[in-house]
């Protein structure tokens, strides 16, 4: 006798969760090109019809496990500041690491927090989460500021680029095209990459511009 469960029948638990857990783990192994509604919900042991039921398509799907992803990094990276206790630039290198950390304990959110053509980006949670994340790393680079960094430096570029270093970093990392160039692959690695950039300003102080 199968143990799958309808649509409607009753299911010990939070089946939402159930299915992003099963999605999360199918994205980790086979990424988002291999992952079908059908595969999620065997994995989940219920319905093929449960994860449309839950999400309505694939895209409703990754959109709910991206916006959980996001929701989860924003913690992740409030975390590494929090732990922190260094003044405002020092603690770059630091999220740096927080990055490249959270790729590897959600390797399934990751895949698709970046990926708008397979998400609905217009959706009001996924955007509220991916613009949460985004801001307490725009403000951070503000305290920076404010302690002498890059004073002159638009904040929402600076951010963009912080962003952007932390996650080339992280992706080149995960896909293991850094390690043909640079030898060392821990988090302790990410965080002297991200301070050999950091550290040496062209007037050889920290983060002074000229």
């Amino acid at each position: 006798m199968s143990s799958t469960r309808g649509v409607g029948e009753h299911y010990q638990g939070d089946l939402r969760r159930t299915l992003l857990e099963a999605a999360g783990t199918l994205l980790a192994e086979v990424g988002a090109e291999g992952v079908s509604l059908r595969e999620v919900a065997r994995r989940a042991g219920v319905s093929h019809a449960a994860p449309a039921h839950h999400f309505g398509d694939r895209a409703g799907l990754f959109t709910a496990l991206a916006t959980e992803g996001f929701e989860l990094f924003d913690g992740h990276l409030r975390a590494a500041l929090a732990d922190e206790p260094r003044e405002p630039f020092d603690q770059l290198p630091a999220l740096g690491r927080a990055y490249a950390e959270f790729a590897e304990v959600y390797p399934g959110h990751f895949a698709v927090m970046f990926r708008p053509a397979l998400i609905q980006v217009a959706d009001p949670g996924f955007a509220a989460a991916s613009d949460a994340a985004f801001e307490t790393l725009r403000r951070h680079i503000e305290r920076c500021q404010r302690a002498g960094w890059h004073t002159g430096a638009d904040n929402q570029a600076l951010a963009a680029v912080a962003w952007a270093l932390a996650h080339g970093i992280t992706a080149l990392r995960a896909q293991g095209s850094l390690a043909r160039h640079y030898p060392d692959m821990s988090l302790d690695g990410v965080v002297a990459l991200v301070g050999t950039l950091l550290h040496e300003g062209p007037t050889g102080q920290p983060g002074q511009t000229t």
